[in-house]
């Protein structure tokens, strides 16, 4: 095989391996099996709080399971395709193939972080909080840069952003804000972003230029 496609496929092995690690693999087939049954259960929607959670859950776990088993499938696919490809000794073809196997192993990445986010908060909707701290309108103007920065992540990834408390600084910028960030793995993602962002610049708000 071709060393491009061999390395495609090795970041498609390890990012399914990771998966699999991440959902305990067997463990996580046996659970779908029971949601699914509970499903089917009439009395499930007797208690609409709890029938929320298994139906939550459901999804969540029956999509990673149906992700990692598609890009399996897909990976065997393209192999077999380049496979073809090279007893013909057709090269543009051989070349599609490994094209395949690239968006395939950027689909694998993308969804090893998810298969990551498994944490039993990470699924949830999420508050980031930005204070100023010491630093005057200096702090403050970087506070809002951080702000600005959240904001257009959240808004990236699809996410609705609400502003929940804003204090103005006293000459720009901003000395707290509280923003609620909802959607799918909001919290898993941004859980991370805890501590103290550091700038050092030449202030536009000093004549010295400190």
């Amino acid at each position: 095989m071709r060393a491009d496609a061999q390395a495609f496929v090795d970041r498609i092995d390890a990012a399914l391996t990771l998966i699999k690690t991440a959902l305990n693999w067997d463990a996580a087939l046996r659970r779908l099996d029971e949601l699914n049954a509970r499903v089917e259960d009439p009395t499930l929607w007797d208690d609409q709080t709890a029938a929320q959670a298994v139906m939550t859950e459901r999804r969540r776990l029956d999509e990673s399971i149906n992700a990692a088993l598609e890009i399996q499938q897909e990976r065997d696919d393209a192999l077999e395709f380049i496979e073809m490809a090279e007893e013909e000794s057709d090269s543009d073809l051989a070349d599609e193939g490994v094209a395949t196997l690239d968006k395939l192993a950027t689909r694998a990445d993308r969804d090893k972080v998810k298969a990551l986010l498994s944490g039993e908060a990470d699924g949830l909707d999420t508050y980031i909080e930005i204070h100023a701290g010491a630093g005057g309108t200096e702090s403050q103007d970087w506070a809002e840069m951080l702000l600005r920065m959240y904001q257009r992540w959240a808004d990236g990834r699809g996410y609705k952003v609400s502003m929940v408390d804003y204090q103005a600084g006293d000459q720009a910028g901003i000395k707290s804000a509280t923003i609620e960030v909802k959607g799918e793995n909001a919290y898993g993602y941004a859980k991370t972003e805890s501590g103290v962002h550091r700038l050092v610049r030449i202030s536009p708000f000093d004549s010295a230029a400190k």
